[in-house]
Order: structure tokens, then C-alpha cells, then sequence
């Protein structure tokens, strides 16, 4: 179904990175409590745009794979573009969950 601009105002939310927390259980629920703000948004009429940064996840997933790559010969050092798809994917995904 393609997107139809509804009558109402258009509001962007910017969720910085700090904003997701720290801990991928600790952004899951501040996700989860912002999607319920996102929903009634949405339900009182309003457009709404989400945007989000992911530099403390990216460094997160990038440390991670650094560490086990410096301690296990199986595992790649992954890239920082990569890193920083993996956490834009699972924001993402947790954002579209919590809205549903």
C-alpha cells in the first residue's frame, strides 16, 4: 500500500543513540514505552516521522566484534559500515515491533 500523507501536522521524533540506553534490554524498553507515545500520535491524527542515531550501538557491536576477534580466530573483525547496518537493522526492528 503506498504512504498517503494524512490531513494532519507531521511531527519528527529523533531518538539520539544516548536516548536507546546502554544495553540492548535497557533500549528495548525505552523503546517499547516511547512506541506507546508514537502510537497515540498516530491515533489522535498526526503524521509522524522517526529518525534515530546509533553511534553508542555501533560502538557497541564494533568493540564486541574487535574483542573477539583479537580472542578467537573464527570470528572476523567486522567492519564499521557493517556495524553500523547491524544496529540501524535491529533499532529498527525493535522501533517497528513496539509500534505493532
Amino acid at each position: 500500500m503506498p504512504y498517503q500523507k494524512g490531513p494532519g501536522k507531521t511531527v519528527v521524533i529523533a531518538l539520539g543513540g544516548n536516548a536507546l540506553g546502554n544495553t540492548p534490554a535497557e533500549q528495548l524498553e525505552l523503546v517499547q514505552n516511547t512506541a506507546k507515545h508514537i502510537v497515540d500520535m498516530i491515533e489522535e491524527g498526526t503524521n509522524v516521522v522517526v529518525s534515530h542515531g546509533n553511534g553508542p550501538q555501533v560502538g557497541m557491536i564494533n568493540n564486541a566484534f574487535a574483542y573477539a576477534a583479537a580472542n578467537d580466530d573464527k570470528t572476523p573483525d567486522m567492519p564499521f559500515p557493517e556495524a553500523g547496518a547491524m544496529s540501524q537493522g535491529y533499532i529498527g526492528y525493535q522501533l517497528s515491533q513496539a509500534i505493532l
